[in-house]
């Protein structure tokens, strides 16, 4: 079998390209031929994986600056469809397609290239771009969930962009050629969701197979952190809008709570000024962050989007520190009813400093800490079984879904869903 993995970078600064790295490790354990296209320089791939084809087209993202000539190239990225084109001329038909990443670098140009091949295809949905313009579901000037139809015309006129409106409609336009691969091939797709309660955003569209397959975690801890004996709260993630980082400083305003928020984006110097009563330190690598993580009572997730899963949400659990979760947040339900954390209104920076104010009772923190060590325990597979679960959906021993049976399995939990889907 020959598998080839498509992102749009190779360094490992998000989590979709966590994932992507993950899959191609799985790929090359499994003795499969292994290929991978990169919109970078592929150097982040090149010295972990050297035995691995790379295919590398040395841009820079949009998020590093945009150029006139992104207004075309990102999106329809000629060299990038011409380069997934070569990666498929040989075998099309015994090849499995893994896509992470495209709106940075790659563009919808490579649904074109693979609706002309017989691959099979699969997209591992990290955000919600396979439906939304702006990947998110989110106005960003009203910093509210978008309930517009994805391009329907109240989707057209919408000025939920970012940057403005010019913007929007750019983002629209690159829907549109998305969307032009056909309903076909969309239709024969398979999506992997990072969590169930993605399938809802997803479905309304061509889009008709699907599995969950939750992203396997790693405690931001070694060992078990006795959250209740701490007193500083954390946030981690990337300082954007959509993250909710502005509700959250507010929030920590109003309380006077001192927190450390680690993270890069385009909002960290306005939280840095916003917080001086707090540490806000920009990134910070894996052992500063686990040194925060054994001294932290609580969690932040004040996300403002329908926050597809939140990696770093069970990465905190896992190590037993409770979570205090957006409502728009898809695991914040789990969390509460888990006893794991607590939940706020989403955007609404007094309930979040209400919920706040509850955290400083030991005898709660202690109760949730229980609670989140416990959940966090089977809150996502283990990476033995994650590798496993992934070769068998390239091998086709694991099925995917279709939008109307999988409606019937909602809200179990995963495991009892996988082994639905292998039945199918």
């Amino acid at each position: 079998m020959r598998l080839i993995v498509v992102n749009d970078v190779s360094e490992a600064l998000g989590g979709a390209t966590k994932v992507a790295l993950q899959c191609i490790e799985a790929g090359v354990a499994a003795e499969f031929d292994c290929a991978v296209l990169v919109g970078d320089d592929g150097a982040g791939i090149r010295s972990r994986f050297p035995g691995v084809k790379v295919e590398a087209l040395g841009e820079r993202p949009l998020r590093d600056g945009v150029s006139f000539p992104n207004l075309f190239d990102r999106n329809f990225n000629l060299r990038a469809y011409r380069a997934l084109r070569r990666l498929l001329e040989t075998r099309s038909d015994a090849t499995v397609v893994h896509v992470h990443g495209w709106s940075q670098i790659l563009s919808p140009s490579i649904f074109h290239a693979l609706a002309r091949s017989k691959a099979k295809v699969i997209v591992t949905a990290h955000d919600f771009f396979l439906s939304c313009p702006n990947g998110a579901y989110v106005h960003y000037g009203k910093g509210e969930v978008c309930t517009e139809k994805p391009l329907s015309a109240g989707c057209l006129v919408s000025a939920c962009d970012k940057r403005n409106h010019l913007h929007k409609l750019w983002r629209f336009a690159r829907a549109m050629t998305q969307t032009a691969a056909g309903e076909a091939f969309w239709s024969r797709v398979g999506v992997i969701l990072a969590h169930e309660g993605m399938e809802p955003y997803l479905s309304e569209g061509p889009l008709r197979n699907f599995l969950t397959l939750r992203t396997p975690s790693t405690p931001l801890t070694q060992s078990a952190v006795e959250a209740w004996k701490n007193s500083r709260p954390m946030f981690l993630g990337r300082m954007s809008v959509e993250k909710g980082v502005r509700t959250l400083a507010e929030a920590l305003n109003v309380t006077g709570k001192a927190a450390t928020l680690i993270g890069r984006g385009p909002l960290l110097k306005e939280i840095q000024r916003a917080l001086p009563h707090c540490h806000v330190p920009g990134w910070l690598d894996d052992d500063e962050v686990a040194a925060v993580a054994s001294r932290a009572r609580y969690f932040f997730m004040p996300s403002r989007m329908p926050e597809p899963y939140g990696l770093v949400a069970a990465e905190a659990l896992m190590c037993g520190i409770p979570v205090i979760a957006s409502s728009n947040a898809l695991i914040a339900t789990e969390i509460e009813q888990h006893q794991a954390g607590l939940v706020f209104e989403s955007g609404n920076a007094r309930s979040l400093a209400d919920i706040m104010a509850l955290m400083e009772s030991d005898a709660l923190v202690r109760h949730l800490s229980r609670g989140a060590f416990a959940y966090g325990k089977n809150v996502a597979p283990s990476r033995d079984e994650w590798r496993q679960q992934i070769v068998d959906i390239y091998s086709g021993r694991l099925k995917f879904v279709t939008r109307d049976k999988l409606k019937e399995t909602m809200g179990r939990p995963a495991r009892q869903e996988f082994e639905m889907a292998g039945r199918i």
